[in-house]
């Protein structure tokens, strides 16, 4: 493999090309061309060294779990893949990136790409698009009529979940700042709470919220919850101060909450094809950068801010 990464944990400087081997290609195993890569918050903070009790890797570490590309051979126990498919994957957290030239998936984690989309498209949609599922379908069980809050709704995650509740048939209402009002309105949005607004409230009581920001803002928003509503949550403790009294306000309100880290998934993954070729489901693609040094530490920076509108995704021009 050849890719973008880090021989040691620091800032977007420590970002440069990476030799490794690719590995041996198992019976149930693909090894895929990676085309384009997504690029997403947990890339610069493994960067950063934030996770190194959740993933002890032996450095050097190619970045990145998020990707769309062309299989270039099959493990001798594949029999649904055959070299030449197109397919979307998110590949093993634990294991080596798609900031690369080529990787050895599990088959199990990969599906084909939705026909309408490109690889930059479909690159953008499988860490968001399985978070998103995980939280709204296992978590929440979002079904029709159920009233859906989604907070932070113009980012990656949250452009996502509007529209995957509207596609469940829910009331689905979200909370973004004034200049992003009428793109989420676009992605289906039925209420929109601006929170730089003199007014933000509700009357509207929700069964279930997708929590992306944490402290305050997931705090001022319990109040918005029916009780006994459900709760998923992408913020730990790490990614936000938790204020004091929330505990208390789950309490009162009954709330389930539950943590979702995304875990990698194929039949999802063929879920979300499914939606996306409906016509449910559309990418959103907030900057594309080359898939070079200086390209990563761009697209890194840009993340960082944590102001872009849809999803961050790197194209690997030579592929």
């Amino acid at each position: 493999m050849i890719g973008f990464g880090i021989e040691q944990y620091g800032d977007e400087q420590q970002i440069k090309e990476i030799h490794v081997n690719t590995g041996k290609l198992g019976r149930n195993d693909l090894l895929i061309s990676i085309k384009a890569s997504g690029v997403n918050p947990v890339d610069w903070k493994v960067r950063k060294g934030l996770l190194q009790n959740d993933f002890p890797y032996q450095l050097p570490q190619i970045l990145g779990w998020d990707a769309a590309g062309t299989v270039k051979e099959v493990g001798e126990a594949v029999a649904n893949f055959q070299a030449g498919n197109d397919v979307f994957f998110r590949p093993e957290m634990e294991k080596q990136g798609t900031y690369a030239d080529e990787i050895i998936v599990p088959s199990s984690l990969v599906a084909p790409m939705p026909k309408n989309l490109t690889h930059i498209e479909a690159a953008s949609l499988p860490l968001v698009g399985l978070t998103v599922w995980q939280a709204l379908i296992e978590v929440g069980n979002v079904k029709e009529g159920d009233h859906v809050l989604i907070l932070a709704g113009s980012g990656g995650i949250g452009s996502f979940a509007i529209q995957l509740a509207k596609a469940r048939g829910a009331y689905v209402a979200a909370t973004t700042s004034k200049k992003n009002e009428n793109f989420v309105k676009d992605l289906g949005a039925d209420e929109v709470l601006l929170y730089d607004s003199t007014f933000f409230d509700t009357i509207t009581s929700f069964d279930f919220m997708l929590d992306t920001l944490g402290g305050e803002a997931y705090r001022d928003a319990i109040r918005w919850m029916r009780r006994g509503g459900k709760v998923a949550t992408i913020i730990s403790e790490r990614d936000a101060i938790r204020p004091a009294n929330v505990d208390e306000y789950e309490k009162e309100k009954l709330l389930k909450v539950e943590f979702v880290f995304t875990r990698p998934d194929g039949e999802s993954m063929n879920h979300i094809k499914v939606l996306v070729e409906a016509g449910h489901i559309r990418p959103i693609i907030a900057s594309v950068f080359p898939m070079t040094v200086e390209g990563v530490r761009k697209a890194h920076l840009t993340s960082q801010t944590g102001r872009t509108r849809g999803k961050i995704v790197l194209n690997r021009r030579d592929g």
